[in-house]
């Protein structure tokens, strides 16, 4: 037994050396790899959606994918469960986290429900297995192709709780049946229901009804248990993979190596499935440890993640194994600290590949020991884990059995291995933690995708059992790549899930290489992609099935390929002169693949064609002829020419190089012409380059080869041209003085062939030439003089150019290759003195000549000098210094100012000058001396002085040592700077702010700087003596500082403080329109705008922008003027919006303010206004009309300006094309308003529009009447007045009504103007508070009714019938067989016709109109319940085409299909209902409850009176509050739970009443969670808490004693309750204050809560016993009126509280009218601001809804169809060209006013909501709006007119165009098919499918017609298809079965 264990340990030790010496092979990151774009690999992606905010309650994860065999992709996150296609988007979504559920141990509101296993179930189809993390770690299996579908839940505590580790397989065991094995990680938490912990069971698959089996695991033979030490030490085993092989299910999992060992290992176990005996059990378990080795006897611990699959031919031949033969890859990590001792993994990763022989041979020694070698093999953190010490045989049993053959003697249970499974690391990865691995065969190599934590994808080539590449990183995401990895060998797509999305992707992307060098690398197998090659004939990187023929030659070159295809050489040469053609080229192409039959390679040069002939690697072809070659450039020698080879097989270029057609004639020079690219040669005597040098005519030619010419011998190259020595030193010619120039030359031809030689230098432009003499090598040009004119520069370097002129007098010019240069120079430029011009280089030999001690002399050439001369060491003195100038010429008494003194022979050099004295102080001069500047100036610092001016005197030392003393008047004057006062006193902490110092001698000194305390204030321009200005920079706000100006260091202070301030902000600006030409104010509004100096707006793009001052005292408001912007490019096409910002100083935020609040200054076009006709107009009457273009264009009256004269016409209206003014009374003069053009003697009117000012004309009032005519005129007017004041009074009585409205509709305009900005306002807080109200509509959606209550509320509202929901238990037999045979009759069309006609033709009286729709709606759900909507539709659209027919005959049209008092009306209606489903909850639903939510917010924000419904803020005149009710908002602090720790606030009124203020909290807390599912407010109390223990329970009930009829309703205000006041809602109270309740509210998540002390049975018995609107909890008492904010005496109301109303009508929505009584004062003073601002909060809202309505893109194909019906109808008929409104009538009848008009009004038919009386009254008028806009007729203003129709006056016309539009739009949509609308029809049925019983339906239905019976005998007999059918006798057999019951047959509805 030894033996044999000691061979086991000599087998592992030589694995362990071997692998230990390959060691040093590892592959580390590479250098070279690939950065990959995941774009180019990413098919689709599902990013997770639930990324909430931080305020949300639900953690935002993916933790696992799955994919089913019908391509659906199944994702578990946090909380949530997704169905996607196989395009990864979302079909499907469920939560898993339901806190209704009772589950105790974890429930989801404590933590989130992170999904830990997702697996298809492959015992049964259409199975979804997924467990979750909490509800006690249960699993559920749903329905594949509906996850909300759970077809039954497992028993408890399978899964491991929060976020630890769960790994799942389904495997097969004895007898065929499948088990569930699962690894779970121990939390402290899933104990079984009996304490245990099971870290590995086997659970059952199967389903049994009725009991809860599934997923069990019965002990012990199921499960492995920890033992009593492993639970408290919570041991800690995290599972990364679990794999079946060869009858085994193994786990790969890190741990503690066992329960008393520290250290931390990573290992292998495995369970047997499947085994000899019947009482199979986990007593074998088995665990062996497995080991990651690194470089340098490094230890990867913990493994991450691992994969189980094949290898790939060439790693299984490394590993000495067969093709495919499965082995383990696994990638581990470092761990945190010392090797072992920590579970935290690190940045420094691995991957090992074990083989499984390795791994098996491991497992056996395991249970040998633990047979043969007791307890150091027995697992110690398991229960009862035991180990033998039996000397017999390990059979293969004993794996599976771990007991004698008997069953009898137990021999091990649980068994570890002690030796670990070696193996060295193929990849070592420092920086990187991997955390996921799969592996793909690729031909014959293997390649891993390991995933890591940073989010990356890495492609790795295991190339061996000990090297692997990494070639390629992918970036995926920013978040963790999960152990979720899948690839499709087949087709290579692959799903990989990160934490925030899930992937599909191409496994590769050949395609990212272009070239054959990326694609296969460049060193032969250690880069290049293994998945791809290079396709050479498709000059493509491809996979190796992509490439056609890959197998042929070399076709397709492997990534581990020697050498790319190449054209490694071209014979002759690659280049050929342009006069050369048609020659024969030779290329020799590496790797060149063989082609087939028939097939030829085509050489192309540029477009030029040229078959090629193929021999082994070289291929033949010719050059193209003259005329296929390019041109030559003028500036260049050569054109290149793209050479490529193609194949006839692809006619791709599939490689190429460069060829070049050259032109040596275009060099002109010997040496550009042998040193080109090319192979010319120069001709010296022909004196030109060509590439045929025989040409050159001359017979004793000097040829000189080119370096590129290969065939030419020596002379060679530049070297032997004739040309010029590179130049030995400078050559120095003074102006106008003769001098010669020696020049050495190289290999100038014998001096016996050149006849002369000449010298020219080339002086500012202007060749200066001389001829020259030849001495050997040596020229010398003649002597003469050389000038130049400039008188600027001393010196002038020139170019001379040599040349010579052979026997045949061609002169040829040497070539200069170094450039030989000489320098002219003129002494006395810029040197004015001595001092100047004897420190001259001396090179030059510049002197002073004719100087004397006080006289001046000039600077010239030395040997032209006869005078007395100074030169720098003759030790003559220069004149004496004069000074000239100074700067600055003032400083500050304090002294330190640097002066510059300037002037003449200020010195030799700065050590001359002795002293500077500034009056009879010195000038110190230290440190100063970089600033001398020879002679001309010094620099010295003053000294303190005191005020006044003082002479500036210098010394300095001659060259003889004498002292000279400057003469000269300069003087220096020592001031005392001031600051007297500064401004602005403040400025924003940005800075920018330009400050103005004001003061005296503030321009003193040389360097003068600004501060605001010790913060610099940069100085701008140059200061003056009384002021200075300065622009701030940045500081802090609220710091202050004096203004301090330092004028070379003497600071001088202010005495004020300046202070910084906040920066402004910019809140609003308004109007945003203005025309082109600018001009218009602008109101800007904001904070701190007072502060900054520079307020400008500006306007304009990135090529411009224009500005304009704004103005404004104000902190909170300025006024700009738009800018002019008529130049910008962006104006071209007319109206543009342009962005625009502020400046405003430094602040640069408000530069692209536009931008950052997402407004634009829209830009219009100029208006034109019309001359006056002749340019005169005569004045008539009192108002001015001028006519033009776009006069209201960005305008409003007030802010045009009319001047008539020196006065003003004020404009009372203005128009698209008009403007009317009032003229002033009397004439104003001539003239015009600037006082000029008074030549006429007549007005003169302009028009001033913002900047745009126009020439009207002129105005000519009419003379002035005398007096006596206007005695007559009044006379006689009298007389008038009194004759028609009879007509006056009667006139005013019948169109008194008509003005009325007119007036009110006027002020309604006018004040909607006036209110803009107060609803612009209000918007803006609506919309802020909208997107909280809206915000969680992803998450939860809209709250829809279900949709049996859908089809209730649209098929049965108002009716007394209703169908059952289910059928009987046990159904009576008879009325199963009649109610068949009745359903059968009804799928007869013949029937179903006849029937709908016979009892639409009965009357009223006998049948109802509530009954006829009773029986269309059973019809309908009789037909959805039978999937026959399309019977149905065919059915109807027989009745109406008979309907329209009869109709067009008695000329009745316009009034069909107006009511819904009739079958056929009513089953038109059902199914317009039934259609639209989809459309509404898809598209339209949202806009319409988002407007239902806007307007509730709207009304909610002021008192709403609970008795009456009136609100103070409505859309309806008749619900609104008249009264001016006060009233205060408040914030109430609602307790969620007794501690107090987490609160809600709620906004409320202090006049809301106490259940107003419950409905609002209820609200807020609640959300958009359906209405049904929460507790009204009458279910509950409100208990207000005040301090520890105040607790005080509020109601409704005023118990004050009463004083008269009235009792007013308590309010919050009542009680004295203040903001802030905490509150909370408690369990309903009998006796208010009679015990103490806790609160029924608690806490789940961040944003959600949920009701404790009411389950779902008391919700769903209140649902029926609910009342509609919110109503005072008050008992009613006799003789007793109770009141809120009004008190009104009673008022008729009907059932829902609401007013009763006249009835009649098509389909008519009531209104008030002025019949109330009203005033138009009242009206506008009360009413219009409440109205009018309600209207503008909401209008964005409605047109929201509208345009989502009447979106054509949207509309069903059901739609389409019938209004295609309704087209063809009309045009059958010829009806529309009698009445061209009538089937736009029709379609309005049908679809909006009969579905819309109804679902705006009663949204609580659609969503579970229940709307108030004021929302409702609102809604109400929206859908009257929506109805009088279908209204093709005009309707004038009357007496009957209402305010709510004046309302929306304006509005009904753009939304009649807009319907007019649908309208059209769905006619031009192409035609429906049938086969397209049954399938739409078939969907409505599938979504009312299975919502009530056929049974009840069918019942009902026949209760109703069995009355009818003979009358539909009578007309069946009348009928001959009914009666050939024998539909009578159908119908008496339904009679008969049912007689066989009297009781049920007689029963009546």
């Amino acid at each position: 037994m030894e033996s044999h264990r000691l061979r086991h340990n000599a087998f592992l030790l030589v694995v362990s050396l071997s692998l230990s010496i390959t060691c040093m092979s590892v592959c580390m990151v590479s250098a070279d790899e690939w950065l990959g774009n995941l774009s180019d690999y990413e098919l689709a992606s599902f990013d997770n959606p639930d990324i909430l905010g931080e305020n949300e309650r639900r953690a935002s994860k993916l933790n696992h994918f799955t994919l089913s065999d019908h391509g659906d992709v199944y994702v578990g996150a946090v909380n949530w469960l997704y169905r996607l296609n196989g395009s990864l988007e979302e079909l499907q979504n469920v939560s898993t986290c339901d806190d209704s559920r009772p589950d105790s141990v974890m429930p989801c509101h404590l933590t989130n429900n992170y999904n830990k296993i997702l697996v298809v179930d492959s015992t049964r189809p259409n199975s979804l297995i997924t467990c979750g993390g909490v509800y006690e770690g249960i699993c559920q299996s749903r329905q594949l192709q509906d996850i909300n579908n759970v077809i039954k839940e497992s028993v408890p505590y399978i899964a491991g709780f929060g976020d630890a580790s769960t790994v799942g397989l389904i495997a097969p065991e004895s007898g065929g049946a499948e088990m569930f094995y699962v690894g779970v990680t121990y939390t402290g938490k899933n104990l079984d229901g009996t304490g245990n912990v099971l870290p590995i069971a086997r659970r059952s698959l199967k389903l049994i009804p009725q009991m809860d089996t599934f997923l069990s695991a019965a002990l012990p033979d199921n499960g492995m248990v920890f033992n009593t030490f492993a639970k408290m030490r919570q041991f800690l085993i995290k599972y990364v993979l679990a794999f079946g092989y060869r009858g085994f299910t193994y786990f790969v999992a890190s741990q503690k190596e066992d329960l008393n060992s520290a250290r931390f290992v990573s290992k292998i176990s495995r369970v047997c499935q499947d085994g000899p005996g019947p009482n199979l059990n986990l007593d074998a378990y088995t665990e062996v440890t497995l080991q990651c080795s690194g470089s340098g006897s490094s230890v990867y611990s913990l493994v991450q993640a691992a994969h189980f699959g094949p290898a790939g031919p060439d790693l299984a031949a490394s590993l000495g194994l067969h093709a495919d033969e499965q082995v383990l890859y696994a990638v581990f990590a470092k761990n945190q600290g010392a090797p072992g001792t920590s579970d935290v993994p690190i940045d420094n990763s691995a991957l090992c590949v074990y083989r499984m022989t390795d791994i098996l041979a491991a497992f056996t020694e395991a249970v040998r020991g633990c047979i043969q070698d007791g307890n150091t093999y027995a697992i110690e953190y398991l229960e009862n884990a035991v180990c033998s010490n039996f000397g017999i045989p390990i059979l293969d049993r004993y794996f599976c059995i771990p007991t004698t053959s008997d069953n009898n003697t137990p021999l091990f249970k649980y068994a570890k291995g002690i030796d670990p499974v070696p193996s060295t690391a193929v990849l070592e990865l420092p920086g990187n933690l991997m955390s996921s691995i799969i592996i793909s065969i690729e031909v014959n190599h293997t390649v891993a995708f390991i995933g890591t934590s940073s989010g990356n994808l890495l492609k790795v080539h295991i190339e061996s059992s000990t090297a692997a590449r990494l070639y390629e990183r992918v970036p995926l995401d920013t978040s963790p790549v999960l152990t979720d990895i899948k690839i499709n060998e087949t087709n290579k797509l692959m799903h990989v899930l990160t934490e925030q999305k899930l992937i599909k992707m191409r496994a590769e992307n050949c395609g990212q290489y272009t070239t054959c060098e990326t694609c296969i690398g460049t060193d032969a197998g250690n880069d290049g992609d293994p998945y791809c090659g290079w396709c050479t004939l498709n000059r493509t990187c491809t996979r190796y099935a992509d490439c056609p023929s890959p197998d042929v030659s070399t076709r397709w070159l492997a990534y581990n390929a020697a050498q790319c295809i190449n054209i490694t050489d071209v014979a002759p040469y690659d280049n050929l002169p342009i006069t050369v053609t048609e020659q024969q080229i030779t290329l020799t192409v590496q790797q060149l693949p063989d082609l087939g039959t028939g097939q030829s390679y085509e050489c192309y040069f540029g477009s030029f064609e040229s078959p090629a002939t193929k021999n082994g690697e070289v291929l033949e072809c010719t050059s193209p002829p003259s005329d296929a070659i390019p041109a030559i450039s003028q500036d260049d020698d050569a054109v290149l020419v793209n050479l490529a080879v193609y194949s006839s097989e692809t006619m791709v270029g599939f490689i190429d190089t460069s060829f070049h057609f050259y032109d040596c004639s275009k060099h002109t020079s010997c040496v550009s012409c042998v040193g080109s690219r090319w192979a010319c040669d120069w001709c010296v005597f022909d004196n030109r380059c060509t590439h045929e040098s025989s040409t050159c005519a001359r017979a004793n030619e000097i040829i000189i080869s080119g370096d590129n010419n290969p065939t030419a011998a020596m002379p060679k190259g530049p070297g032997f041209c004739p040309q010029l020595q590179a130049q030995s030193g400078e050559v120095l010619l003074p102006n106008g003085i003769q001098k010669t120039i020696a020049i050495m030359t190289d290999n100038l031809p014998h001096a016996s062939e050149i006849s002369r030689y000449g010298c020219s230098v080339d002086i500012e432009g202007t060749p200066q030439t001389v001829a020259a003499q030849r001495n050997g090598d040596n020229i010398t040009c003649t002597e003469r003089s050389y000038m130049y004119v400039d008188n600027d520069d001393p010196e002038l370097e020139v170019r001379v150019t040599l040349t010579w002129t052979d026997e045949s007098d061609v002169v040829h010019i040497l070539d200069d290759t170094h450039g030989f240069n000489v320098t002219l120079y003129k002494c006395e430029v810029q040197k004015p003195d001595c001092s100047r011009c004897v420190t001259a280089r001396p090179a030059l030999e510049c002197v002073w000549c004719g100087a004397m001690p006080s006289e001046s002399g000039v600077c010239k050439l030395n040997e032209v000098c006869r005078e007395i001369m100074v030169t720098l060491d003759n030790g003559v003195n220069c004149p004496d210094p004069v000074l000239s100038e100074m700067f600055p010429l003032t400083g500050p008494t304090e002294g330190n100012t640097v002066i510059d003194v300037m002037g003449t022979d200020i010195g030799r050099r700065f050590e001359d000058v002795v002293s500077v004295m500034v009056g009879n102080q010195p000038c110190d001069l230290a440190g100063l001396d970089s600033d001398y500047k020879i002679g001309a100036s010094v620099s010295c610092r003053t000294r303190p002085e005191v005020k006044g001016v003082e002479l500036v005197t210098l010394t300095v030392t001659g060259a003889d040592g004498t002292m000279q003393h400057s003469s000269g008047t300069v003087n220096f004057n020592f001031k005392d700077p001031a600051i007297t006062s500064f401004q602005p006193r403040l400025g924003p902490e940005a800075g920018g702010t330009a400050v103005s110092v004001n003061g005296t001698a503030l321009n003193t000194g040389r360097d003068i700087e600004a501060f605001i305390g010790d913060k610099p204030c940069n100085i701008t321009g140059k200061p003056v003596e009384s002021m200075l200005e300065c622009t701030t920079t940045a500081g802090q706000v609220g710091y202050k500082g004096v203004v301090k100006v330092s004028f070379d260091g003497a600071t001088r202070t202010s005495s004020d403080m300046y202070t910084y301030t906040e920066n402004p902000t910019i809140t609003k600006v308004s109007p945003l329109k203005s025309i082109i030409s600018g001009g218009r104010t602008l109101t800007v509004i904001g904070t701190f705008l007072n502060t900054c100096q520079n307020r400008q707006i500006l306007v304009g793009d990135r090529s411009k922008t224009y500005t304009e001052e704004c103005e404004g005292e104000s902190a909170t408001e300025m006024r700009c003027k738009s800018p002019n912007i008529t130049a910008l490019d962006m104006l071209e096409e007319g109206n543009e919006n342009a962005t625009f910002g502020f400046i405003m100083d430094g602040v640069t935020q408000l530069l692209t303010w536009s931008e950052d609040n997402d407004v634009d200054l829209e830009y219009l076009e100029d208006p034109v206004y019309y001359m006056f006709e002749n340019g005169l107009q005569d004045k008539e009457g009192e108002t001015l009309t001028i006519m033009g273009e776009r006069i209201n264009s960005a305008i409003t009256e007030e802010e045009i300006l009319v001047r008539i004269g020196s006065d003003v016409c004020t404009v009372s209206l203005i128009s698209e094309t008009s403007l009317v003014c009032r003229l002033p009374t009397g004439d104003p003069g001539p003239g015009d308003f600037m006082g000029e053009d008074t030549s006429k003697g007549l007005p003169v009117v302009w028009v001033v529009h913002s900047n745009l000012k126009v020439r009207i004309g002129y105005i000519r009032y009419p003379p002035d009447v005398p007096p006596y005519i206007i005695i007559v005129s009044s006379v006689c007017g009298a007389i008038l007045v009194c004759i028609l004041f009879v007509v006056i009074c009667f006139g005013a009585q019948v169109y008194g009504a008509k003005r009325e409205a007119r007036l009110i509709l006027e002020d309604m305009r006018a004040m909607e103007a006036d209110l803009a900005d107060e609803v612009r306002q209000a918007f803006a807080e609506l919309q802020t508070d909208m997107t909280d109200l809206t915000s969680d509509l992803e998450g939860i959606g809209m709250p829809f009714v279900s949709h049996r209550e859908y089809a209730t509320n649209m098929l049965f509202i108002g009716q007394e019938i209703t169908p059952d929901t289910e059928d009987e238990e046990y159904p009576n037999e008879q009325v199963e067989r009649a109610m068949v045979k009745f359903s059968q009759l009804l799928s007869n069309k013949n029937f179903l016709l006849l029937f709908i006609q016979t009892l639409d033709a009965e009357s009223n009286a006998k049948l109802s109109i509530r009954e006829k729709q009773s029986i269309a709606s059973l019809l309908t759900v009789v037909m959805i319940l039978e999937n026959k909507l399309v019977y149905l539709t065919d059915v109807m659209i027989t009745l109406m085409t008979q309907l329209i027919e009869d109709a067009a005959d008695s000329d009745r049209t316009r009034q069909l299909f107006c009511r819904t008092e009739t079958i056929l009306e009513k089953v038109m209606s059902n199914w317009v209902a039934l259609c639209l489903y989809d459309q509404l909850k898809t598209h339209t639903a949202y806009p319409l409850f988002v407007m239902y939510r806007a307007i509730k917010y709207r009304s909610e924000n002021g008192p709403i009176d609970v008795i009456t419904g009136r609100s103070r803020f409505s859309l309806n005149y008749d619900k609104l509050l008249q009264e001016d009710v006060e009233f205060s908002a408040l914030t109430l602090v609602v307790l969620i739970n007794e501690e107090g720790d987490i609160i809600k606030e709620v906004k409320v009124l202090d006049v809301d009443t106490i259940s107003q203020v419950k409905e609002k909290i209820l609200d807020a807390i609640h959300g958009n969670h359906p209405y049904s599912e929460r507790p009204s407010a009458n279910q509950v109390s409100l208990e207000w808490r005040h301090g520890r223990s105040g607790k005080l329970v509020l109601t409704d009930t005023d118990m004050r004693p009463l004083t008269d009829k009235w009792r007013r309703i308590n309010m919050l205000k009542d009680f004295h309750v203040g903001d802030n006041a905490q509150v909370t809602l408690v369990e309903k109270q009998d006796v208010p204050n009679a015990a103490l309740s806790g609160t029924i509210l608690k806490v789940q998540g961040s944003a959600s809560y949920v009701n404790i002390g009411f389950d779902d049975e008391k919700i769903k018995r209140r649902m029926s016993t609910k009342r509609r609107y919110t109503i005072a909890e008050v008992e009613a008492q006799e003789g007793i009126r109770d009141w809120h904010l009004t008190q009104e005496e009673e008022w008729p109301t009907d059932e829902d509280g609401h007013r009763r109303r006249k009835r009649g009508g098509c389909i008519s929505l009531d209104a008030v009218t002025f019949r109330n009584k009203i005033t138009r004062h009242r009206i506008r003073e009360i009413s219009f601001p409440r109205l009018l601002s309600t209207k503008g909060i909401v209008q964005e809202y409605v047109d929201n809804m509208f345009q989502a309505i009447l979106s054509a893109k949207s509309a069903p194909k059901a739609i389409k169809y019938l209004f295609d019906f309704f087209d063809s109808q009309a045009y059958r008929h010829e009806l529309s060209t009698a009445d061209p409104d009538l089937v736009h009538i029709w379609k309005s009848n049908i679809l909006p006013l009969r579905f819309w008009a109804n679902a705006i009004k009663h949204p609580d038919y659609i969503f579970d909501i229940r709307p108030s009386r004021t929302v409702e009254a609102s809604l109400d008028v929206i859908a009257q709006l929506f109805h009088d806009a279908h209204d093709t007729k005009t309707h004038k203003l009357g007496r009957e007119t209402s305010i709510n129709k004046l309302l929306y006056g304006r509005e009904k016309t753009k939304f009649h165009n807009e319907i007019v539009s649908f309208y059209e739009e769905v006619e031009q949509l192409p035609p429906v098919p049938t086969q397209e609308l049954n399938k739409e029809l078939y969907k409505a049925c599938e979504n009312f499918t299975g919502l009530f019983s056929k049974l009840s339906t069918l019942d009902q239905l026949w209760k109703i017609v069995r009355r009818f019976k003979q009358k539909l005998l009578d007309e069946i007999e009348n009928n001959e298809r009914c009666k050939d059918e024998n539909l009578d006798g159908l119908l008496e057999e339904i009679d008969n079965i049912l007689s066989e019951e009297p009781d049920v047959a007689e029963e009546c509805v």
